[in-house]
């Protein structure tokens, strides 16, 4: 039987550009927070950039609270992504499941955050602390959220594009949970910088899936230049927003601060270069009918030597040689794990028809 595009109800459409709205506000404010550790230091729970990580949480679980509320009360037979009916009563399409629980686990940290800093103070070290690793992989499930919702549309340009900017988002943001997962089973390495390790495979995933999930050239091509204007308005939003509000509540700036954009640093600016090389060897293997899993890998790979090229070029401390090796076979492996993933979120955007039924082209 051949496969139909599933219908996705106007819902789930919006709800899925809200993800997208929720997370940019908490990257926002994710960014904005690591800006003021390095310039400034002292914080709060109530601080600015904590207050707007916590809004855009909100958003992400009002939103997953409307779309599964109105699929629950939608009639007829249920359509549009697959769900999962919840205690016996509501029915919750599962980018939105996912993303309610980890917006619920994003708050229930964020206590856990709060009563951090009513004993300590403030911290300096965001990951190495309870709350801040809970909060991180909390973080990563809203992200795996928004990009399971904008992988069930792709039926318009723009919501490809929507795909683009999400996996664009992604990228970026998975570096908390990516950096501290590797530190955490990676620290034994000798010679290893176990955060690089974590970059590469966060930036392998997320390429691989777009192009998984697009199966052409140019939707990987146009992840590298959302990436672009992500991170450049990052840049220069952060730096400025930190001198500002440190004004604003009378905090002085750290003696050896530069205010120089710490996100151009925490994730490999020269991400959009492989990107494009990714989108090239797609259309390549395309053309020559190559099997799609090696080619993954391959560009796994080469984001893998890319994150180990950046962070030994700006002085990290590493053996480069041994973390290029471990960089490699790291990126082809979640490269490889990226298309697998791709051809499961392909199934939630497509039906089989019944017996009779009409067969549409995907």
């Amino acid at each position: 039987m051949t496969a139909q595009r599933r219908d996705v109800p106007r819902r789930e459409v919006r709800g899925a550009w809200f993800l997208m709205l929720g997370y940019a506000v908490l990257l926002t404010g994710m960014v904005w927070d690591g800006q003021w550790h390095g310039d400034v230091g002292p914080d709060n729970f109530w601080t600015a950039p904590h207050l707007l990580l916590y809004v855009g949480t909100g958003i992400i679980g009002l939103s997953c609270l409307t779309v599964v509320l109105l699929s629950t009360w939608a009639r007829g037979p249920a359509t549009g992504t697959p769900s999962v009916t919840v205690l016996r009563t509501f029915r919750a399409p599962w980018p939105f499941l996912v993303g309610g629980l980890g917006a619920s686990g994003n708050l229930l940290y964020a206590g856990s955050d709060l009563w951090w800093h009513e004993v300590y103070g403030f911290d300096i070290a965001a990951g190495t602390t309870p709350s801040h690793f809970g909060l991180g992989l909390s973080i990563q499930v809203e992200i795996f959220a928004m990009v399971m919702a904008f992988a069930v549309l792709r039926r318009t340009r723009s919501e490809r594009w929507g795909l683009a900017l999400a996996v664009a988002l992604a990228t970026i943001g998975s570096t908390s949970a990516f950096g501290m997962l590797s530190e955490l089973l990676l620290a034994w390495l000798p010679g290893v910088a176990p955060r690089v390790l974590g970059l590469g495979a966060a930036g392998a995933l997320t390429l691989s899936l777009i192009a998984g999930l697009t199966r052409g050239w140019r939707w990987p091509a146009a992840a590298g230049l959302a990436f672009v204007g992500v991170q450049g308005g990052l840049a220069l939003f952060a730096p400025a927003a930190t001198r500002w509000y440190a004004g604003a509540i009378g905090q002085p700036m750290r003696d050896y601060a530069t205010g120089l954009p710490q996100v151009l640093i925490g994730f490999p600016a020269t991400f959009p270069l492989i990107a494009l090389v990714a989108g090239g060897a797609v259309a390549f293997a395309a053309r020559r009918g190559a099997r799609p899993l090696p080619v993954m890998a391959g560009i796994g790979a080469l984001v893998g030597v890319n994150t180990a090229v950046f962070y030994g070029a700006i002085g990290m401390e590493m053996n480069v040689a041994a973390t290029l090796v471990a960089a490699v076979v790291i990126g082809a492996g979640t490269g490889w794990l990226g298309w697998q993933c791709a051809v499961m979120l392909r199934r939630f955007g497509v039906r089989t028809p019944s017996a009779g039924a009409v067969a549409v082209t995907a």
